[in-house]
């Protein structure tokens, strides 16, 4: 009895910690901001124009556009106009799409304390708002850098 009980608090804690979560489901052909690849898997489309906020650090952050084209599954994202890290054709984010979201993403960091480039670094990243909004998030010198995009 005792057995069970224990087994039954410790489901009930699980679900109230939110530790179960739904299969994510396919996208459907023919949804918005999705292709249709080859062999007939559907993912996001993310091409086109993208308002960006760039955080470093806690206190700082910058503002770009990021044009993002996609070939396939995979995408390459460079910023438009500049900031304070990055100049107007570097490199912002890239990665590799599958069914419902990023297979790998990867952000060009950079170095917050000096403001030299850090290179790209992988990142865990997510597509909400029918594809409108992506955010990603790269751990760089110990800080969580963050990129967020709206689709313009």
């Amino acid at each position: 009895m005792k057995r069970i009980s224990v087994i039954l608090i410790i489901g009930l804690v699980l679900v109230a910690c939110g530790e179960q979560t739904e299969p994510l489901m396919p996208l459907d052909k023919g949804t918005s901001n999705t292709v249709t690849l080859s062999n007939g898997e559907v993912v996001y489309k993310l091409d086109g124009e993208w308002s960006c906020v760039f955080k470093p650090s806690l206190a700082d952050k910058a503002e770009d556009i990021i044009k993002i084209a996609q070939d396939g599954n995979t995408f390459v994202g460079i910023y438009i106009n500049g900031n304070q890290y990055k100049s107007a054709g570097d490199g912002a984010i890239k990665g590799e799409l599958e069914k419902n979201g990023f297979k790998s993403v990867y952000v060009n960091a950079a170095r917050v304390h000096s403001g030299e480039a850090k290179g790209w670094k992988p990142a865990t990243g997510k597509i909400s708002e029918n594809c409108n909004k992506i955010i990603t998030n790269v751990k760089v010198e110990g800080i969580n850098q963050k990129l967020s995009l709206n689709r313009k």
